[in-house]
């Protein structure tokens, strides 16, 4: 009867070990540093642009990502010449699709930015950018455990961490959409995926927005983040005039990225001067002719996009997401 019982022990033992769930459900030999890039490294050399004071960095650097155009059509005229007069340097990305193709392809420029950046200048990178670009930033921070060590910061504007209803209802009517737009629009997979993993531990997460955001709505749900400091530039200034483009060169959203960037952790509203409602427009902007056939551009580019990159569904999870 002992030597039956003890048989029955061990088979029970050994179904249980092998059962689904049973074990860790992370793969035995999963690479700490996350899934393998895809992209190739040539094009992911070519995407990234740096100040040459990276090397050098007495400050830590910040990675500026675009959304739906290049980096000097969002940044060219304001961070890029704003943050490296104030001496921190910069670098950033211009995606070959102009951030319209899939995020989480765009997520492995952002990787590679990150680890590119944080070895050469020696510091942690603080990670910025606007609209889906901190989205990018998010989703490299989730699903690459290497990178929240790696990061100090993370600083978005006129993010839409809960997906926007004009992209829910542009893609759902025209039935077609770039893979981004599908993306960003609310409840998609992609930020369902997203939303499902706890906040990366380490960064300081300030969420910058604008109560009078014509695309990314309805404000502030669209541009809150749980976790960070969430804060508008109304917060500031009730009935600031500032739209979805406009916040790029905005004095008092500038200033709230300085406070981010000038103390330990996120943005503190109560940090804010209310003189700051006095002014208008952020410090060395740069408006040129460069800057002008660069905006026409993105203008021109916009019909094409859409008419040339548009699919018929949101693009599927990869593995490592599901």
């Amino acid at each position: 009867m002992r030597i039956r019982t003890l048989v029955l022990a061990v088979v029970a033992a050994a179904i249980c070990s092998s059962a689904p769930g049973a074990a860790s459900a992370e793969p035995a030999h999963a690479d700490p540093t996350g899934p393998p890039l895809t992209v190739a490294q040539a094009d992911l050399d070519k995407a990234l642009t740096c100040t040459t004071d990276l090397h050098d960095a007495t400050r830590d650097p910040v990675l500026l990502t675009p959304a739906f155009a290049t980096d000097q059509q969002s940044f060219g005229w304001n961070y890029l010449q704003s943050l490296p007069a104030i001496g921190i340097p910069v670098c950033s990305l211009s995606f070959p699709d102009e951030g319209y193709g899939d995020l989480q392809i765009s997520a492995e420029y952002v990787v590679h930015a990150v680890r590119t950046m944080a070895a050469d200048s020696g510091r942690k990178v603080v990670m910025m950018g606007h609209q889906h670009g901190p989205l990018d930033e998010l989703w490299a921070l989730t699903f690459w455990p290497d990178l929240p060590a790696l990061v100090s910061d993370v600083i978005s504007l006129a993010t839409p961490y809960n997906g926007t209803d004009s992209a829910r209802s542009g893609c759902d009517d025209a039935q077609k959409c770039p893979p981004a737009n599908w993306q960003i629009a609310t409840g998609s997979h992609f930020l369902t995926a997203l939303s499902a993993r706890p906040l990366p531990q380490g960064p300081g997460y300030t969420s910058i927005f604008t109560r009078f955001d014509e695309l990314i709505y309805p404000q502030p749900r669209a541009s809150t983040l749980t976790g960070a400091a969430n804060i508008a530039v109304q917060d500031v200034c009730p009935l600031r005039p500032v739209e979805h483009f406009g916040i790029l060169g905005d004095n008092v959203a500038y200033n709230i990225v300085l406070d981010a960037l000038e103390h330990d952790g996120p943005a503190v509203r109560q940090r804010i001067s209310k003189n700051l409602c006095f002014t208008t427009t952020m410090p060395n902007l740069r408006y040129t002719l460069q800057s002008s056939i660069s905006g026409f551009a993105y203008g021109l580019g916009v019909p094409q996009h859409f008419e040339n990159d548009s699919v018929d569904a949101e693009p599927e999870l990869a593995s490592y997401a599901r």
